[in-house]
């Protein structure tokens, strides 16, 4: 035997590996106490990339006006019909309760709206609902159906349901958003009102992590438990079962707890990271195994068997760690913290992996007899009698295969023109939940939760928001976003104004119009902070009135079409307005959101080709054959191809959640190839003939592919049981993916290493 060889036999040992065991165990107590700090974040804004000057202008916009995400929507529906006394008495008694709810500012409630009316005898708040009454109710219901501005705010259309606006204190943390929406919904429980929708961030942040630490014990361990199935069925030993669960668990536990140790919260993103880190960890320990059992079968005793193994595998185990790992790395191309945060600590568990791979699993095999993982040693595997005919005939087809994978590439690349750039601010929640529900009620009766948002402000130093001149501009701005765009409940200066001409002229509905004249306007203007209060009025106009905002809600119709909106409103601005007066720019979560997304879709595609040039430049490095790297580099692009046609075949639209596939599944993928060619560069090396060294690799590593493939498979399918539509897609392509690539590994790739890999001729 080599040196090597008898230098690690004598290092295998039961002293060493006994304090193997120790040192693994130790560390393991640590991380585990470290998880008593572990916890859950679910924050919007942290997927915005952090030098975008989009943002830095979002946050000085909510600096200076608050934010446009700090409000809570309570729809209450009768059938009946709302304009009923009894019926808001308890509405008006539940919003007395929800102001005195810690962490809430505000609550407007239909119950309490008042129109000021100014008369010669003096200002007078004229209730819009007075319910105490029934014969006034029904004449104020008459004349609320006539005004659009509360109409069209706080009743649906058949006035069967009305709406609560609740504005909480601005940048509570998870804890305070959680205990105001307890207390919200005690007091909606204690005042009897039946058929009560909650939306809004607070509402959607709580249930989305609930909903987040009940999948991530669920799919964790239904991969647990499949994963178990797929090793009972390979090595038919407890023993089989429970050494590769437990390293694999073991670097998942590490790399969690090193997580918490940095103060790192678990994301949507990272929540992932436990599945995915147990599936993809699993590959190595399983090539480990079948390459140590094989040598058991070939009858050498536990300690030479364990050496050989190592020896044989170390190196491709090695490479195979780093291009996974480089597969997530890559990942921090993207220019948002999750992301980055995601790829960097996905591939930090992949190495620990590794590690544990070559520490804790020989340790543990140095003291488990070779009779407890393998008890019918002289059974051959059940693959043994299969690889050998799909072997030949992969061989005696090899131009056909190749050519129809060729097909297959080009006809993915041509569908993938179809894929759209397109995200939803709901999509992961499936349409039938109730919470889903409960939000597409707010866009069906009251115009939707999307926030819209404008900033407006002067480019003419010697004017103020309040000038007649700088109004109309702003009042064909909002023409358009309410006709053309699809915005309600908008406010903005011009609707001020409006009804500071309506109130200062005895509450008539025709004075609900801009006055003409411009000392009216400044008259008027000065009476706003009357009209609207001193916060109501600095959180739509600047204090020196030379900025303002415009602001409403709409039905949440996917980022692809918004976009589009968004270039037909910039085109308005600029065709339709005097940007030397007054300028027009527009802002808010929903709009970074949505300019985000397609940002973010580039910039992981441009992730994985990167991963595809340095798996390239490892493969070069390793095996000094250009052959060698177009072989191993195709049978796992190919796939990709496919996946790509695939959504734009089906209209799976590409986001964060779906472009970050290819990365993956490319590092992920790309594993058992390594095996593979190296197994073939180690057979070449020993003289054999291109033919004969791939059959001896394919009926020995394919044996160890084939098990790895079919469990990566089966743990990346768990993901498409998820409630979470970005977790349902990525399960689905990556598992796609991975199937294919395990179809190209055992069909194109020995195709491509006969066509590619023959004899060069010699020179004359």
């Amino acid at each position: 035997m080599a040196p090597d060889g008898t230098r690690l036999e004598r290092r295998l040992t039961r002293r060493n590996a006994r304090w193997a065991l120790i040192a693994v165990g130790a560390v393991s107590l640590f991380f585990a106490f470290a998880l008593r700090h572990a916890r859950v974040d679910y924050d919007f804004e942290k997927f915005f990339p952090k030098n975008d000057p989009e943002l830095d202008r979002y946050q000085a916009f909510r600096d200076r006006f608050g934010s446009d995400n700090d409000f809570l929507l309570i729809g209450i529906e009768r059938p009946q019909g709302v304009f009923e006394r009894r019926f808001l008495t308890r509405v008006d008694a539940l919003t007395a309760a929800l102001e005195q709810v810690p962490y809430v500012r505000s609550v407007t409630s239909p119950t309490r709206l008042t129109e000021p009316v100014v008369t010669p005898v003096g200002a007078f708040e004229v209730p819009y609902l007075r319910f105490t009454n029934d014969s006034l109710l029904a004449v104020d219901s008459v004349r609320i159906r006539q005004d659009p501005r509360v109409r069209d705010t706080f009743f649906d259309a058949r006035a069967q349901a009305l709406l609560l606006v609740l504005i909480s204190e601005p940048g509570l943390s998870k804890a305070k958003s959680d205990s105001l929406l307890s207390g919200v919904e005690a007091c909606i429980a204690a005042s009897g009102l039946e058929h009560v929708r909650l939306g809004g961030r607070i509402h959607g942040q709580h249930y989305y992590i609930a909903m987040m630490v009940e999948e991530l014990f669920l799919f964790l361990g239904s991969s647990i438990a499949l994963l178990a199935i797929f090793l009972w069925a390979g090595f038919r030993s407890f023993w089989g079962v429970a050494v590769p669960i437990v390293t694999v668990g073991l670097a998942i536990l590490w790399q969690v707890g090193f997580m918490t140790l940095l103060g790192k919260p678990l994301s949507i993103l990272t929540m992932l990271l436990p599945t995915i880190l147990f599936v993809v960890g699993m590959s190595d320990v399983v090539h480990i195994l079948e390459c140590y059992l094989d040598e058991l079968r070939a009858g050498h005793g536990r300690v030479k068997a364990l050496a050989r193994t190592y020896r044989e595998v170390g190196l491709p185990t090695l490479l195979t760690a780093l291009t996974a790992a480089i597969g997530f790395a890559t990942l921090g191309t993207a220019s948002i913290q999750p992301l980055q945060e995601f790829g960097f600590y996905t591939g930090i568990g992949v190495l620990l992996a590794f590690v544990l791979a070559f520490t804790l699993l020989p340790a543990l095999l140095v003291f488990i007899g070779p009779e407890k993982l393998l008890p019918h040693r002289t059974r051959a595997s059940p693959w043994d009698r299969r690889l050998p005919r799909l072997f030949q005939w992969t061989i005696r087809h090899r131009r056909g295969i190749v050519l129809g994978f060729g097909a297959i590439a080009v006809a993915g690349i041509a569908l993938m023109t179809r894929i759209k750039v397109n995200n939803y601010l709901l999509e992961d929640w499936p349409e039938d939940d109730a919470k889903k529900v409960g939000y597409r009620f707010f866009e069906q009766r009251f115009g939707g939760v999307r926030p819209f948002e404008v900033e407006i402000t002067l480019a003419d130093t010697g004017r103020r928001i309040w000038d007649p001149q700088v109004l109309r501009q702003i009042e064909r701005v909002q023409a358009h976003v309410e006709q053309d765009y699809g915005v309600n409940s908008v406010l903005s200066p011009v609707t001020l104004m409006r009804s500071l001409n309506k109130a200062f002229n005895g509450g008539e509905a025709s004075f609900y119009t801009l006055p003409d004249d411009s000392l009216e306007c400044h008259r008027l203007a000065k009476r706003a902070r009357l009209f609207a209060g001193k916060e109501g009025l600095a959180s739509l106009v600047r204090a020196d009135g030379r900025g303002a905002r415009l602001s409403g809600r709409m039905v949440d119709q996917g980022g692809y079409v918004d976009t589009r909106k968004n270039a037909e409103l910039e085109r308005f601005i600029a065709t339709h307005t005097d940007s030397t007066l007054v300028r027009f720019h527009q802002t808010g979560m929903a709009y970074l959101i949505d300019r985000n997304n397609a940002t973010l879709s580039a910039q992981l595609v441009g992730g994985m080709g990167l991963a595809v040039l340095l798996t390239a430049l490892i493969m070069m490095w390793f095996f000094r054959d250009p052959r060698m790297v177009l072989v191993a580099l195709l049978p796992n692009l190919v796939p990709l191809a496919f996946v790509a046609g695939v959504m734009g075949a089906c209209g799976i639209d590409l986001k964060v959640s779906t472009a970050i596939i290819f990365s993956i599944a490319f590092g992920i993928a790309e594993d058992d190839t390594i095996h593979m060619l190296a197994k073939l560069r180690q057979q070449l090396r020993e003289g054999r003939t291109v033919a004969y060294a791939l059959k001896r690799t394919y009926l020995s590593t394919g044996k160890a592919v084939t098990v790895t493939s079919l469990m990566l498979i089966s743990g990346f399918i768990t993901l498409t049981f998820s409630d979470f539509a970005s977790v349902f897609y990525m399960g689905l392509l990556i598992t796609l993916t991975l199937a294919f690539a395990f179809v190209a590994e055992l069909l194109l790739l020995p195709a491509l290493v006969m066509l590619i890999m023959r004899p060069r001729p010699a020179r004359a």
